[in-house]
């Protein structure tokens, strides 16, 4: 395959993915910067952000994967999509426990409420 077409092919979805991928770094970069201010929050809002940008980028590699795999044009469309849900079902575990620290360093930080 030509680097040039699967560069044209990939600019939709690179293009989609730079905003989160930027905020995520900058998330990520605030908080290893305070990280000593911010405690057990800062650690787990550090690798919920890292764990963002790593599934981001996952899910982009499958992209690719899958543009390279029909390009070839060997497999069948039953394989294609079962790579794919692959790639979609890891990269949705991902967020998800992202996401879940990052509600978690919410949390951690939140003052105790007196009952």
């Amino acid at each position: 395959m030509d680097p040039k077409a699967l560069s044209a092919m990939l600019l939709g979805p690179v293009l989609y993915a730079t905003p989160h991928l930027l905020v995520c770094t900058v998330g990520l970069v605030l908080c290893l910067m305070r990280r000593p201010a911010l405690g057990a929050a800062g650690v787990y809002a550090s690798v919920g952000f890292g764990l963002f940008i790593f599934g981001s980028l996952l899910g982009l590699c499958g992209q690719v994967w899958l543009l390279w795999m029909q390009q070839k044009g060997e497999p069948s469309a039953s394989s294609l999509a079962m790579g794919m849900g692959a790639f979609s079902a890891l990269v949705i575990l991902l967020h998800a426990i992202a996401m879940g620290l990052l509600i978690a360093a919410i949390l951690v930080r939140r003052p105790a409420r007196a009952a």
